[in-house]
């Protein structure tokens, strides 16, 4: 068996994905530019069903290591899951692992029923997610009838920097009809000046911007004031992802503050697509959201009996800009996974449902994480925890249900962090009224 290394990262890992370089500043990009239109001469009337979205940021974006041009210790892999996998106990025996040439699929063949998540990537793939580096334009969109609706923006990425936002349709790209395809294509063209028509609805205006695709660095946090229909004023926090410890914790650190200016008492955390990541980020995430708890537990990681000495709990820390919440309100998704379900569970045990709330669609399910173990060509994320909270319970495969009345569909017709977005009106009716609706 080659010499396995622990990898620095504890992860609950992730639905999310980046990838590519560095970042530049030597671009002709221009921001986006706008006319009014009569509401009248709008054409565009898509249908709320057919452009429902569940997760613009799917299991089908993960960079997968599943490739042949590097070396894996297919003997090694097995061997992680007859020790510190979780359910090791239940791995096949006398397994040939043999004629397998990519450690992909040969963790596929071995995961326990439960596991949809045990995963190989390459450095470079490891490297990208957990700095945030990406190429393109940074945005993911929907085809329909006149164009394509943009579904998802990166927050900092090219295409957020001229403008761009979700609920946008792009008609034309350099002059032609725009499709998901012709916009996919021509951003692998990097470093070419790319002129987009867009159709802003929710405004009535038509608009028109030019951005270059790139490598570029991206952020995973965003932070706003808000305020309900009483005219409360309350902290809106975007979180993407956990993923990559030091630059999402300094994120995190410089929202909190501008909370902590505002004396927020009741926060607005988007989850909706965040698919996990660090669980140290989830507990500094944690620590941000209460100044009453300090020492308690947050979660405890743990392993299967014949590695129970790498059990580890996690306890809260009181910051300088903690807040003391009287109300925390969760956007969620099928997409919200991982570490992003700790969060909520991590403060169940401390806050009544009046008060925690849960607003979207029911959490992915993944109360489990991974270590991580690298070869040097591939890092392993195998499952080998569960995550408890701090009365023990993890058994959430079938993911946190929302609060009772605040089922809403995901709105991709406005932005994120727009108060007439559906999931964020709602979670501004409920700090007014006590209900979603």
């Amino acid at each position: 068996m080659m010499n396995f290394h622990k990898t620095l990262l504890t992860a609950t890992l992730l639905l999310f994905t980046a990838c590519g370089g560095g970042s530049s500043n030597n671009y002709q990009d221009s921001q986006m530019s706008c006319q009014s239109i009569p509401a009248s001469s709008i054409l565009y009337k898509a249908d709320r069903d057919f452009l429902k979205i569940k997760n613009p940021i799917t299991t089908a974006n993960i960079l997968v290591a599943d490739s042949n041009s590097l070396i894996f210790d297919n003997k090694g892999v097995y061997e992680l899951f007859q020790t510190e996998y979780y359910w090791a106990e239940e791995t096949v025996k006398n397994f040939d692992y043999s004629t397998y040439t990519s450690p992909q699929t040969l963790i596929n063949a071995l995961k326990n029923e439960k596991d949809r998540w045990s995963v190989a990537f390459t450095k470079e793939n490891y490297n990208n997610i957990t700095t945030q580096k990406s190429g393109g334009f940074g945005f993911r969109c929907q085809d329909v009838s006149i164009g394509c609706h943009v579904t998802y923006v990166l927050i900092d990425s090219p295409a957020d920097k001229v403008g761009l936002k979700r609920g946008d349709v792009i008609t034309k790209v350099n002059g032609t009809d725009a499709t998901y395809t012709s916009i996919y294509n021509i951003s692998q063209e990097l470093e070419k000046l790319v002129d987009f028509s867009v159709l802003r609805k929710n405004s009535n205006e038509k608009c028109n911007c030019s951005v270059t695709p790139r490598e570029y660095t991206y952020k995973v946090a965003k932070d706003e004031i808000v305020h309900t229909d009483k005219n409360e004023k309350v902290g809106y926090f975007r979180l993407d992802s956990f993923m990559g410890a030091e630059n999402i914790v300094n994120q995190i650190d410089a929202s909190f503050d501008n909370f902590k200016k505002e004396n927020i008492e009741k926060l607005v955390i988007d989850l909706r697509y965040n698919g996990g990541g660090s669980v140290t980020v989830a507990g500094k995430l944690l620590d941000k959201l209460t100044t009453t708890l300090e020492n308690k537990e947050q979660c405890t990681l743990a392993w299967n009996d014949d590695y129970s000495k790498n059990n580890n709990t996690y306890r809260f820390v009181k910051d300088n800009n903690s807040l003391n919440l009287k109300q925390i309100l969760f956007l969620t998704t099928q997409g919200s996974a991982s570490a992003s379900e700790l969060v909520i569970s991590a403060m169940q045990p401390y806050i009544s449902s009046k008060n925690l709330v849960v607003i979207g669609d029911r959490t992915h399910g993944k109360p489990v994480g991974m270590g991580g173990r690298t070869d040097g060509n591939y890092y392993y994320f195998l499952i080998n925890f569960v995550v408890k909270n701090s009365l023990g319970f993890y058994d959430y495969f079938e993911g946190l249900p929302v609060t009772d009345g605040c089922t809403i569909d995901d709105d991709p017709f406005h932005d994120m962090g727009d108060p007439k977005e559906s999931m964020l009106k709602a979670a501004l009716t409920y700090i007014d009224t006590g209900s979603c609706k």
